[in-house]
């Protein structure tokens, strides 16, 4: 996948995402995470001027679906408190659904709970949500 690449395609995929969830009802949006999830300091000013914070994520869970479920189950078992776990559950026919179902089983057999973005800290780097 390629980043935005420009200033006005940085614009328009924050303000498309926020758009589209508009036309479907949902809420405004206050996160905002590019389809690379990596941003230069100009477009993260810029994003943050728009008045969204950057969500990142420090677990990749299932390699964007494509590992196995036994390799997703035990990269997501693997979380640690604070960690922010990114899945593609919106690949049913790929194995690592099932990775991702058995990982969060086995975290919350450990005693982990989960959080919305909104209840945790803002804790971020290179003013992605300062």
């Amino acid at each position: 996948i390629s980043s935005a690449g420009s200033p006005d395609a940085v614009l328009a995929e924050v303000e498309s995402g926020a758009s589209a969830l508009a036309s479907a009802g949902g809420p405004t949006p206050k996160w905002f995470r590019g389809a690379t999830a990596e941003y230069s300091p100009s477009a993260i000013a810029m994003i943050r001027k728009l008045g969204f914070k950057i969500a990142g994520f420090s677990v990749n869970g299932d390699g964007g679906s494509l590992l196995g479920a036994k390799v997703t189950a035990r990269r997501i078992a693997a979380a640690k408190d604070g960690d922010v776990i990114i899945a593609h559950i919106n690949q049913p026919t790929h194995a690592a659904g099932e990775g991702v179902v058995q990982g969060l089983l086995a975290l919350k057999q450990k005693g982990m709970t989960f959080v919305r973005l909104d209840d945790a800290e803002d804790v971020g780097n290179d003013g992605t949500t300062d």
